[in-house]
This record gives structure tokens, C-alpha cells and sequence, in this order.
């Protein structure tokens, strides 16, 4: 009997968190039982909005959403644009699940967590990775709790990018609005514009992890103004710490997209 995984996302709102949405719900074998907004890109509201959008995309419009939390445990408001746990924002609502449920990481099985900067220079600071430096301290929280917590950060997910010849495969079914997107992206003269695929990425290596390899870490994250939001690994042994994604197969992630957003033609 083929079994099913059952996945809560907690989401922010942004293109990419879209993408993960419809890669997740045109997977087979998966059943998405949740999804929850944060801010982070957009609103709170918005980003519930966007997340009911992208799931009509792919088709499902059972799936119940959430709006979740407005704003960080302790900072102000920046806006920038069950077995499993997907989280692709601000990792607000979960640590305020940790305050309600302490057992909450005995709980679920496991959470994969777009978040964090490691070797590389971030996208908000020079620092730190968006996601983090929007509520570090539920970061901190989320992070020292004792989650089977995978991390994939931006030392991964920049090097997870469009490619013009995936572009051109989407682009062949203009019936469909990434097909659209697709061409206008392949329109712009000169250079391809860069296109990371942060969210799709996490949402990969939650499917399948074995694209990646992953280091086993303790993280903790700054909580200083200088550099908040900054997170480090130090090395540990299984099963102590999170684990912490340091390289993964773009060309496995690119097929299921494709498998995803062109359903009967991929």
C-alpha cells in the first residue's frame, strides 16, 4: 500500500512560496493538511490570500488556510515584498506553537526550514538571511527546541536557479500562467534574470532528501542588533543538533517543477 505524507506549510506570500505550493500539491502521494501565513514578504492577511491563489493553481481548494502571526515576538514589523512541517517564512508561528505545546517537537516528525546564511553573505544584511533576521528570536526558539530541524539556507538556494532551457520547456504551453511567465521572463534582452528557487528548493529536499547533503549542526542565531538575524553551525554528531543542507541537485528539483506546473505534458 502506498503511503502518504502529510505536510503543514507555514508560508510567507512570495513567488516562491507559491511555486513550493503547487509542487507540493501535484505531488503524488502527498497530502498537504495545512497551510499557515506569516509576514515576511507581504502581510500576514496577504500572504494567506496568495497561499489560497496558488493552491487553486494547482487544483486544490480543500486545503484549509490560516492566517497566522502579524508580526515578530519581540521586534517591529518589517515587510520586504503534522508529520512533516514545511516552513518558508519567519518561523513566528512556530515558535508561538512551542509556547502553547512543548511537546510540539516530539509531535512532529520532522520541520524543513528555508532559513539562514552560513558561509555566504545575506539577502537582508550582510549578515543574515530574510527569513531569520525578521524574528531571530523565534529562530533562537525554534531552533534550540529539539526539532529533527532541517535548515536549507542560502548557501543552497542560490545555486538553485532557473535555467533557459527550463524556461523554454514552460514556455511551450502558453495555456498556462507559468508558461506566461516563463516567456515574458525569456523576453527580457541580455542576461537571464536571476530567478533563486529558495522555497521550491526546501519543499525538494522535504519530498526527497537525498538531493542534498546535509550536515549534521547545532545553529544558533544572533540576537544583537549588529548582527541579528546571523546564524552559525557547529559541527555534531547524529542525532544531536539540526541538520543544515550544503549542497543539492537543482536538476532533480527543475523535473519536479516541471513534473508540477506542466501536469500530462512534462
Amino acid at each position: 500500500m502506498a503511503t502518504t505524507t502529510t505536510v503543514i506549510v507555514d508560508q510567507d506570500g512570495g513567488v516562491d512560496d507559491a511555486l513550493a505550493l503547487v509542487l507540493l500539491a501535484r505531488t503524488p502521494g502527498v497530502e498537504i493538511v495545512g497551510v499557515g501565513s506569516v509576514h515576511g514578504n507581504v502581510s500576514a492577511t496577504a500572504a494567506a490570500d496568495n497561499g489560497v491563489r496558488a493552491l487553486e493553481i494547482a487544483g486544490d481548494q480543500s486545503t484549509p488556510v490560516a492566517v497566522g502571526a502579524s508580526e515578530p515576538l519581540a521586534r517591529p514589523l518589517h515587510l520586504a515584498h503534522p508529520e512533516d512541517l514545511l516552513t518558508l517564512g519567519p518561523l513566528t508561528n512556530v515558535a508561538i506553537a512551542l509556547d502553547s505545546e512543548p511537546e510540539l517537537p516530539r509531535l512532529v516528525r520532522r520541520v524543513v526550514s528555508m532559513g539562514g546564511a552560513f558561509e555566504v553573505k545575506g539577502n537582508i544584511s550582510d549578515y543574515a538571511e530574510s527569513n531569520v533576521w525578521h524574528d531571530p528570536e523565534a529562530a533562537a526558539q525554534v531552533a534550540a527546541a529539539g526539532f529533527d530541524l532541517t535548515l536549507v539556507p542560502l548557501d543552497v538556494t542560490r545555486k538553485a536557479t532557473v535555467t533557459r532551457l527550463w524556461l523554454e520547456r514552460l514556455a511551450t504551453d502558453q495555456d498556462r500562467l507559468w508558461g506566461r511567465m516563463a516567456a515574458i521572463l525569456l523576453a527580457v534582452p541580455g542576461k537571464l534574470p536571476a530567478f533563486p528557487l529558495h522555497d521550491p528548493l526546501a519543499a525538494a529536499i522535504l519530498l526527497d532528501p537525498t538531493i542534498a547533503r546535509l550536515h549534521r549542526a547545532s545553529v544558533t542565531v544572533d540576537l544583537g542588533e549588529q548582527r541579528r538575524g546571523q546564524t552559525r553551525a557547529v559541527k555534531a554528531a547524529y542525532p544531536a543538533g539540526s541538520a543544515v543542507a550544503v549542497a543539492a541537485d537543482t536538476s532533480t528539483l527543475l523535473e519536479q517543477l516541471t513534473h508540477a506546473l506542466m501536469p500530462g505534458r512534462a
